[in-house]
């Protein structure tokens, strides 16, 4: 079948491989589209703890059930479902990581041994539970659904943070696609107001043009905030530890991205007002469905994203376009 290969020297190749074998306790789908983010540029560079080369890369898809090797398994064939990477164990040890992607501990690499293959081929094998169905009365097309898990990251920040309906929140990195991803999810959950912070004026201004109470900020506004959602990545933590001031009382801030930096901020102002600063890393398996019910419940309207899609042996071009043009609206996806 079809695929693309992270193998040595640093590269992606396209490659013709053997299907894979249905191991216990997997679910064989056939991939309709899979996520390319822009961070999977730097995948084969080595700098990542990854599975064993040469394995299969791959993030985020929507595919067809083809089979499954447990019997009692609830999902049916032909269904569509929603494949997500990530991969745990059951204790409180960190072993986290992405099948078909990278370990964020070294303990991780067992599971990426176990299961080294992602979705950027003709056909996933993988762990039931990393499968989510799909309802019948979510419509949207599989290059657009296959960024679920970028929704799905962002609900789970609100959700561990602590936001409540009615909030004024803010988004920092807000143009990237985790950021506008959460503009949308804020409206979604009740937000009185989105207030994007970010560095693309025009992706910005495209986002606000959504919804009415998506407002773009001004770089020396100081409104008062409820709730920061942290999307941003880098090394510059200055306008993280501005926005975490300007919180309300009982306010918080969420982290969900990948800045790089330490931040430096007033403990004793978190400590007067109340505020809490936590950490989400993506989301538990159960969420998927969640946000799938409020796209089907029309909450998260998905009909302004765009989504350019590249074959498994365009994955150079498909790579450069998700590098150059990722952002706001636009994805790039993978059709095997």
């Amino acid at each position: 079948m079809k695929s693309v290969r992270v193998v040595e020297g640093n590269t992606f190749v396209a490659q013709d491989i053997e299907r894979p074998a249905l191991r216990a306790g997997a679910v064989r789908v056939r991939i309709q589209a899979a996520f390319l983010p822009p961070y999977f540029e730097h995948l084969p560079s080595g700098s990542w703890q990854t599975p064993p080369r040469p394995f299969t890369p791959g993030q985020c898809a929507i595919g067809i059930v083809e089979e499954t090797a447990d019997p009692d398994c609830a999902l049916r064939r032909g269904q569509t479902v929603y494949c997500d990477m990530y991969i745990e164990g059951s204790g409180p040890e960190a072993d986290h990581g992405f099948i078909g992607c990278f370990g964020l501990a070294p303990a991780a690499s067992r599971h990426l041994a176990k299961w080294p293959n992602g979705t950027f081929a003709e056909e996933f094998v993988g762990p039931e539970l990393c499968f989510t169905a799909i309802p019948d009365n979510v419509r949207t097309s599989p290059e657009i659904l296959c960024r679920l898990g970028w929704f799905a990251t962002a609900l789970a920040g609100f959700r561990r943070g602590g936001f409540r309906p009615g909030n004024v929140v803010a988004i920092n990195g807000a143009a990237g696609l985790l950021g506008s991803s959460a503009a949308v999810v804020a409206l979604a959950i009740g937000a009185a107001q989105v207030r994007l912070v970010g560095r693309r004026t025009s992706v910005l201004r495209e986002l606000a043009a959504l919804d009415s109470r998506i407002v773009v900020e001004d770089p020396d506004d100081q409104s008062p905030l409820d709730f920061v959602l942290d999307c941003v990545g880098g090394e510059n933590a200055s306008k993280s530890v501005a926005l975490s001031e300007r919180l309300r009382r009982f306010g918080n801030v969420a982290f969900v991205g990948a800045l790089t930096a330490r931040a430096a901020f007033n403990t004793s102002l978190l400590m007067r007002n109340s505020n809490s600063v936590v950490g989400s890393f993506w989301f538990p398996h159960e969420l998927a469905a969640d946000v799938l019910a409020l796209i089907a419940a029309a909450a998260i309207d998905l009909s302004a994203f765009r989504a350019e899609t590249f074959d498994t042996d365009q994955i150079a071009a498909a790579m450069k376009q998700s590098v150059q043009h990722s952002g706001g609206l636009f994805h790039v996806a993978l059709k095997p």
